[in-house]
């Protein structure tokens, strides 16, 4: 899309062109416009084979966008295996050509998908129906269910009452509670049509009604005034509304917790050395602690270690206990003794050392 003039003067020229049908019961065509290109059984087999992994989508606002920057935008999100074939096939109408079964399923049923904040809606396309006449229900999303009692938090229960978000895919009673809150968690189909559902109501005899907020998990936009997904409030009429006229808003969004459970490690086969099943691994056998060991803490441990090489004087401590003498021992005389007796030995073993020529001719 180019701009908004241009897209308003497309969609002008689209309102005043007349259908096919009526416009070809007022032609006479001729022979040759009459003739047939075949296509045999084979063909359409093997074409089909090739539009397996099809997809139509198209971006649910009324703004102007670039194709361009919508492929880009997609392709990064999606992130597949196999980089998909992408075309324009109309007014905010696209194909996506996936090559694989994996990348066709996360196109098709993952999400929700948004653009700029603006809701994708994908649906399966076979290639076969004209792209202007494939009907676009909605989207999936994540919405939660909050403050189901305990009593009443079984699976028949939440599924009655998650029909009434939307069209259910899956229910997860015990979630893991990334976000705020205790809730059941759903996957649902959001009919774009209809405003969004922000409570339902259980009705307990004996008890009364109990009203149940709906939140949801990464929303597109939606309008606080109407509830519809695709346009803001300020887009929805002339756009001024009064803080009570807004009847949907941020409660409707689920919030994340500050610190969410953390997923729970994976554990591998660890073969090499020094691993949990490495070589020199035990099972069953690990460090002793002093109590295990039977030692007193209050007792000191005692060097009680000897060398058969060294006489080590043994001496015992006031509780008669023994142990080897760490003490050194300066004696004076001992020092200057042995310091005399290495000067004697270094005079005995030394040699008289002749005086270089030069000194012998000068003295002569």
């Amino acid at each position: 899309m180019a701009s908004s003039s241009d897209a308003g003067a497309r969609s002008a020229t689209t309102e005043t062109e007349p259908d096919l049908d009526d416009l070809l019961n007022n032609l006479d065509l001729r022979d040759d416009e009459l003739e047939d290109v075949v296509i045999g059984a084979d063909e359409v087999k093997e074409f089909q084979k090739e539009a397996r992994w099809m997809a139509i989508g198209k971006v649910h606002t009324s703004r102007s966008f670039g194709a361009e920057a919508l492929f880009g935008k997609m392709k990064a999100i999606w992130n597949l295996s196999k980089e998909p074939i992408c075309r324009e096939a109309g007014e905010n109408l696209f194909v996506f050509q996936m090559h694989c079964l994996g990348d066709w399923k996360k196109v098709v049923h993952q999400g929700p998908w948004t653009f700029r904040g603006w809701a994708v809606l994908i649906e399966d396309y076979d290639g076969r129906e004209v792209p202007e006449k494939v009907p676009f229900g909605g989207l999936f999303v994540w919405a939660q269910i909050h403050g189901i009692p305990e009593l009443y938090r079984k699976v028949q229960v939440v599924d009655d009452l998650a029909r009434r978000i939307g069209k259910t895919k899956e229910v997860q009673m015990t979630p893991k509670l990334f976000y705020e809150g205790n809730y059941v968690r759903l996957r649902v189909l959001l009919e774009v049509k209809n405003p969004l559902t922000r409570v339902v109501s259980l009705n307990v005899e004996g008890e009364g009604k109990k009203r149940l907020l709906v939140k949801y998990e990464k929303i597109p936009y939606f309008c606080k005034r109407c509830g519809l997904i695709g346009h803001n409030h300020e887009e929805c009429g002339d756009g001024v509304w009064t803080a009570k006229e807004l009847q949907y808003g941020d409660f409707m969004l689920a919030t994340r917790r500050a610190n969410p459970p953390a997923f729970e490690p994976r554990l591998f086969n660890q073969r090499g050395r020094g691993g949990r099943t490495g070589r020199g691994f035990i099972p069953g056998l690990r460090k002793r602690s002093s109590e295990d060991a039977l030692l007193d803490k209050d007792t000191d441990l005692k060097d009680t270690a000897s060398s058969p090489l060294k006489d080590v004087p043994m001496e015992q401590d006031d509780d008669g206990n023994l142990g080897a003498r760490k003490s050194l021992v300066f004696d004076s005389e001992h020092t200057e003794n042995e310091s005399e007796s290495s000067k004697t030995d270094t005079a005995e073993n030394s040699e008289e050392i002749p005086p270089p020529p030069s000194a012998i001719l000068r003295s002569s």
